[in-house]
């Protein structure tokens, strides 16, 4: 029987017209809506041809009965964001401390190739594997660059960090790279992503099950917050209708793409497919329906600064016409800036915090999806278990391993900080000086 290795982001074939790619979570919306059916085909990269569906065994959970609904797969989340500095690795590291406390298995994938901090972040200052060494071959199987941290339960896959080459993989290595986390044994995979709105951002943000946008209240990140959202929709329209001429003159008009405000609404862009294809616009309206980034407003100071996030909703809706669900706030806390400095996740260094307990509720409530009720009682038993997690962290006392600053660093004669005698002000590079 044919069978595919994944079937995220996949290809399919209705009324012989190709659409797509289609992650599991699209593909159940369509069928549910009647739209595609297990006789429809579905591109087999292992076998170069179209293939029916219902001929896939790894298809099967995607059909209603209960036997499927206990195979479908971890959930792959992907955290990004137009603006740098909105708190993206800092929150995905606690937002992973506190699934695996609840006694999830959790992986946490520096995604941001060129620029990897997450492992700093978790006091890993030189991790022992990187994803450079999949990439290069040294080790065959991505199973073999997951590093433990010191949570239980709880593993990273370190960026490559300063390695131009890995700067622009190709889409289809994005996809084998995706395909190939979904193997590993975990209930969440957390992508940390870079910033920026660049293609390798964007396509990871898509491939994964699930997408959180991350943002403060300022108004620059606000902007930014808004224009990688829209970016992402127009990427994912663009990749599902490549196939359509008529539909890709549409998706790439300058009144579209043009830089800055909306030039014209999404509605009326569907309104413009219907005119030429109305089985195109059919499925247009399922990637809208199905397009449902989340959203967390970061580094919050005042009540009011909420209001942006229900901004942005509204936007999306009327301009965009998606769905973005506000999971919630998260209070600014100069403790987190302090847990960072001392390369701890925020959620251990105080779990007691204003942002620790916002991001409590918000992963037993908003992640896990308890009830209000539930979520409480999570809540309280994550608090204890962060309590006894907080005790066996290991310390990480940067200002004794920092190296002595002396006259005889090669660096003497260029460096501000000369302090001679002194741990060296820029200790956390010392990685990169050890010879």
């Amino acid at each position: 029987m044919a069978r595919i290795a994944s079937i995220d982001n996949v290809f399919v074939r209705v009324n012989e017209k190709q659409y797509g790619p289609f992650s599991p979570r699209e593909l159940r919306a369509m069928i549910d809506k009647g739209k595609f059916s297990e006789n429809d085909l579905i591109w087999s990269e292992d076998q170069d041809q179209w293939i029916t569906a219902a001929d896939f065994n790894a298809l099967r959970y995607i059909f209603p009965s209960e036997e499927a609904a206990a195979k479908r797969p971890k959930r792959v989340i992907a955290v990004g964001g137009g603006k740098g500095g909105v708190g993206k690795t800092v929150l995905t590291s606690s937002i992973g401390v506190g699934l695996a406390s609840l006694g999830k298995d959790v992986v946490m994938v520096d995604a941001d190739l060129g620029g990897a901090n997450l492992h700093t972040v978790m006091g890993i200052l030189e991790p022992e594997h990187t994803f450079f060494d999949f990439y290069t071959l040294a080790v065959e199987d991505i199973k073999d660059i997951v590093l433990s941290t010191p949570v239980e339960r709880l593993k990273l896959i370190s960026g490559a960090c300063g390695t131009l080459g890995l700067a622009n993989p190709k889409y289809q290595q994005k996809l084998k790279f995706i395909r190939q986390l979904r193997e590993i044994d975990a209930d969440f995979i957390l992508l940390d992503l870079g910033a920026g709105s660049s293609f390798n951002v964007i396509d990871f943000f898509l491939t994964a099950d699930e997408g959180i946008v991350v943002t403060n209240p300022e108004p620059m990140a606000i902007q930014e917050c808004f224009n990688f959202i829209k970016i992402c929709l127009l990427r994912r329209l663009q990749l599902a209708f490549r196939g359509n001429e008529r539909v890709m003159e549409i998706l790439e008009s300058d009144e579209l793409n043009r830089p800055g405000r909306i030039h014209i609404p999404m509605s009326e862009v569907l309104k413009k497919v219907q005119e030429i294809d109305q089985s195109a616009a059919g499925m247009m309206e399922e990637v809208l329906a199905t397009n449902r980034p989340k959203l967390i407003l970061n580094m919050v100071m005042e009540k009011d600064d909420i209001k942006e996030g229900i901004a942005i909703q509204t936007a999306a809706a009327e301009l965009l016409s998606i769905d973005v669900e506000f999971l919630g706030y998260i209070t600014y806390d100069q403790g987190v800036r302090n847990a960072v400095r001392e390369l701890r996740p925020f959620l251990l260094q105080n779990p007691q915090s204003p942002a620790s307990q916002d991001l409590a509720k918000l992963i037993s409530v908003k992640i896990l999806g308890q009830s209000k009720i539930s979520g409480f009682f999570e809540k309280r038993k994550l608090r204890k278990q962060l309590m006894e997690q907080r005790a066996e962290y290991p310390e990480i006392n940067l200002q004794q391993q920092a190296p002595i600053c002396s006259i005889k660093c090669f660096y003497w004669g260029d460096c501000d900080y000369q302090n001679g005698g002194h741990p060296c002000a820029v200790r956390h590079l010392e990685p990169i000086f050890k010879q």
